[in-house]
This record gives C-alpha cells, sequence and structure tokens, in this order.
C-alpha cells in the first residue's frame, strides 16, 4: 500500500513539473517576444505585466472593482441557472411548453451578445447590463442541460423505483440526481467561462463604475498594454476560481450519499426493550390467525391466478394459454429455454406488462429481481441494498426488533449472511457480477418481508455464481422469504431443490 501511494505522489510530482516547465517555456517565449519588439504599446512582457499586477494588488481599490463585477457576474449566472433548471424540468414535464417557448430559446442562442448590450442600454442603462448579459448567455445552455439530463434518466432504474415504491425526495435523490449532475457539470463548466466573458464585455461597453471591463477600457484609452494585460489576468483568474468552486460543488452534490448504518441516515434505532411481550404475542396470533381460516383449516386461496394468458411482441407469441394457480405462500420455479416467456410471464404478474388476451386476477405487493441488477452504481452496496426500506412499510420492522438491534445494524447483519462485510461500503460499481447479484437479491428479500401477502418474484437469481455461493445464496432465500410467496425464473431445473418449489414448465404450461 506504501509503495502504491509513493508510486502515486511520485507520478503526481512529474505531471506538475511538466506542466510548470511548460508554463516557463511560454513565458520565455512571451518576454523574448515583447524584447525584440521592444515597444510597450504593442507587447509588453511578462515582467512589465507582473509590475503591473503588482501595483494593482496593493490597492484597496483593486478588490473592490474585483468584487463588484464578481457580484454583477455570478448574480447573472445564478439566476440563468436557477431559472434554467426550472424551465427544462417544465419542458420535459409539458412537451407543448417547450413547442410555445422554443423560438425564443432559439432567438436568445443566435442574436449577437453586441445587439442585445445596445439594446438593454437604451432601456435601463449600464449598472446592471453585466447581470443582464451573463444571465442572457447562460440560461439556454442551463435549460438544455436540464432537459437533456432528465432524458437521460435510466429507465430501468425508474421501473425499479416504481416497483419498491421509491417515491418523491427519495427518487430525486437516487434515480434523478445522478443522472442530472453530468449534464449539469458540464453544463456549468461551459457556463461559468461565458458568463465571465459575456458580463466583462458588457462591461466594456457600458463602462458601469467599479468594473473589471471599465479599468480595461481605460487602459485602451491610455495605451496601457501592461495594465490591459494585467487586468486581462485577474479576469483570467477569476473565472477559472468560480469555475474550480462550482465543479467542486457538483461533484460533492453528485456523490453518494452517506450509507446508511452510518451516522444514523434513517434515523435513531428502535429497540425490543420498546415493544412489551403482550404486544409480541398478539402479532403472533394475528398470524396464526392470517394462515388459518376461522375453522381451523388452512387458507387455499390463491394470491395470483392467471387465466388464457397471451402475450406477444410483434409477431413472435411469447405466451400462449397460461393459466396458473399461484398458491398463496407457494414456491414456483418457471423453467423453460431462452426465450419462453419467463420473464415476460414474471413482469405480467408484478403488473409492469399487459397481456394481450387473458385476465390477471389478485393484487398482491410484488417485490422483483429484475434479469439485470439494477443497482445505483454510485452509491454504496447497503445504501442499494436499504433503498426499498420506505418510512411507512412494515418491511422487517418485527425482525430487527426481535434481535434487537436498531434498523441500521439489522441490515447490515443480515446482508453480510452473502456479501463480504467489507464491501458494504464500497460504491456498487467498485463490485464483482457476483456480488452486485447478490446486492440486487438482497435489496428485493428485505423488501415488504413482514407481508405474507406480498409476491417474490426472482428472475434468476443464480446468474453469475459459482455452485458453493449458488447454495449459501439459495438458504439466505428460503431463511428471509419469510411465508411470502417465491416465483423464480431459471434455466436449470435443480434451483427447484435448492428452493424446494415446485417446477413450472411456461413452455409446456404445466407443473
Amino acid at each position: 500500500m506504501s509503495r502504491f501511494v509513493f508510486r502515486n505522489f511520485g507520478q503526481n510530482a512529474k505531471n506538475r513539473i511538466k506542466k510548470i516547465s511548460i508554463l516557463i517555456m511560454w513565458l520565455l517565449i512571451w518576454q523574448t517576444g515583447a524584447a525584440l519588439i521592444d515597444n510597450d504599446i504593442l507587447l509588453a512582457g511578462p515582467v512589465d505585466v507582473g509590475k503591473a499586477l503588482g501595483r494593482l494588488l496593493i490597492t484597496w481599490e483593486f478588490y473592490k472593482i474585483c468584487m463588484a463585477s464578481l457580484w454583477r457576474i455570478l448574480a447573472g449566472f445564478l439566476m440563468a441557472f436557477a431559472s434554467g433548471i426550472l424551465a427544462g424540468g417544465l419542458f420535459y414535464a409539458l412537451p407543448p411548453a417547450e413547442e410555445l417557448f422554443e423560438p425564443v430559446l432559439s432567438v436568445m442562442k443566435s442574436i449577437p451578445v453586441a445587439s442585445f448590450v445596445v439594446l438593454l442600454l437604451i432601456w435601463q442603462g449600464a449598472d446592471d447590463l453585466s447581470v443582464w448579459i451573463s444571465f442572457f448567455v447562460v440560461f439556454p445552455n442551463a435549460c438544455v442541460s436540464m432537459k437533456n439530463g432528465l432524458k437521460a434518466v435510466d429507465r430501468r432504474l425508474l421501473e425499479m423505483a416504481d416497483i419498491f415504491k421509491i417515491r418523491g425526495f427519495r427518487r430525486l435523490l437516487y434515480i434523478y440526481r445522478p443522472a442530472l449532475m453530468r449534464f449539469l457539470s458540464s453544463g456549468m463548466e461551459i457556463c461559468v467561462g461565458m458568463a465571465f466573458k459575456s458580463g466583462v464585455a458588457a462591461e466594456v461597453i457600458g463602462i458601469p463604475d467599479f468594473s473589471i471591463g471599465e479599468r480595461i477600457y481605460i487602459s485602451k484609452i491610455y495605451l496601457d498594454t501592461p495594465g490591459l494585460f494585467a487586468w486581462t489576468i485577474v479576469l483570467i483568474f477569476l473565472s477559472f476560481l468560480v469555475e474550480r468552486l462550482v465543479l467542486r460543488g457538483m461533484a460533492l452534490l453528485a456523490g453518494p450519499v452517506k450509507a446508511y448504518g452510518r451516522k444514523g441516515a434513517l434515523g435513531k434505532a428502535e429497540t425490543l426493550a420498546r415493544e412489551s411481550g403482550r404486544r409480541q404475542e398478539s402479532r403472533e396470533q394475528k398470524e396464526r390467525d392470517r394462515s388459518q381460516g376461522t375453522n381451523g383449516t388452512e387458507k387455499t386461496e390463491n394470491a395470483v391466478t392467471l387465466s388464457h394468458v397471451y402475450k406477444s411482441f410483434g409477431e413472435k407469441e411469447v405466451l400462449s394459454d397460461i393459466n396458473m394457480e399461484i398458491k398463496r405462500g407457494a414456491r414456483y420455479v418457471l423453467t423453460g429455454p431462452s426465450g419462453s416467456g419467463k420473464t415476460t410471464l414474471l413482469r405480467i404478474i408484478a403488473g409492469l406488462e399487459q397481456a394481450d388476451k387473458g385476465k390477471t386476477e389478485g393484487k398482491a405487493e410484488t417485490a422483483f429481481l429484475f434479469q439485470e441488477d439494477r443497482l445505483l452504481e454510485n452509491e454504496f452496496t447497503i445504501t442499494n441494498i436499504m433503498l426499498t426500506k420506505n418510512k411507512r412499510s412494515r418491511s422487517n420492522k418485527s425482525s430487527y426488533k426481535a434481535d434487537g438491534k436498531d434498523r441500521e445494524g439489522w441490515y447490515e447483519e443480515a446482508a453480510a449472511e452473502i456479501l463480504p462485510k467489507n464491501c458494504l461500503f464500497l460504491p456498487a460499481h467498485a463490485l464483482s457480477g457476483g456480488m452486485k447479484r447478490r446486492c440486487a437479491l438482497a435489496r428485493t428479500l428485505f423488501y415488504q418481508m413482514d407481508n405474507k401477502d406480498a409476491v417474490c418474484l426472482l428472475d434468476e437469481p443464480f446468474a453469475g455464481l459459482d455452485e458453493e455461493t449458488k447454495k449459501n445464496t439459495a438458504e439466505f432465500i428460503k431463511k428471509y422469504l419469510m411465508g411470502r410467496t417465491l416465483i423464480v425464473a431459471a434455466h436449470d431445473e435443480k434451483d427447484a431443490e435448492l428452493l424446494g418449489g415446485s417446477i413450472w414448465n411456461v413452455q409446456r404450461n404445466y407443473l
């Protein structure tokens, strides 16, 4: 580890030395050119520019000018970006609104800045000119970045969020935020430079008091080339500084949320001590009543019933006259070759697909392990696993209380039964394929755990697992199934033996 750190430090040092060497080379070329021309008005050398900059840095007026220009440009930039985000969201949600305002955006993107500067000078004068010019330049780009970011949101993750009832702020935080940050970060990086260039150009034309543009204009009037270069360097530095700060802030916003299980991300712990023995006994009695009829006989009602279900995609018929009575609490393993409709059947049961013909009866909560893992790649593994824990959900409430653990500790220990504990606080993209599969499986099984009426739908849960891991994972499924109905899509009929389920051949349509 120390060898790696030392090697990495050495590489960084080499890169810095290389960049400094290139900078020194260009400064020498600049100074040589200035010495050959020997005319400060035509070309001031870096020595003269440095002296001019030094004279500026020792005056209070310099800092007042910088702060005034910075304030005006940032005000226009921030207003434009905030407005652009709202407008982009509106255009995404209401396409007719985008069509209505498309001519306005086209004009804002194509009209020369100089024309708009002159028009604003006529309308309101020079005082706030750089504010509105910065707004005018940044707004269309911010709007487009927001709209494109919303369009880039992974539809599969939205489907996953629908299944697990991830809504409102949590959907915005975990599903929309990562996609938006990519587009908004690149958009802001471009917009910061544009805001400074256009804002100072407006100041040069409008010449407001205490502005960098005014000083550049004065330098031009007095043929003060060193002063002009000095103010240009100041402008470049301010633009670079703001750009770095903005991108740093965006990087923090785009980073993973604090992992569940650390520093109380889900709230204060609830412990077994808060539950009396009487309430525990009451829950057990309710469970017995649920599993038995009033006359003491076992309930045989179906969780879901499929009657004469057909489904085609184009000319290809995937499901033909499917009839299934899925008993509450039973376990089924759907088998058949690839393309026989196992995944489609699971999606119909979950309500994600509609059958072309036939009837699906029985409305149950579904926990779905998709064929793809559908993880939040930049979030911690434990965050992905706990993502389905909704405030109003009863999921695994009695389980963690029965163990006398807080919510976060329960999830951490339960997940560690099929995943290495040290990977729980790594981002999902750092996991191997098999680990990702088990992470998605744990997320599915921990959803609606106390709801015996729920149906667990697992599409190829053992994909990418070796035989030993497969057996451990099967035991994990049986342990945390907690009496719920289980339907598994699998290629291997041996999976039915591992899970203790009945085989249902989708192609032949029988048990």
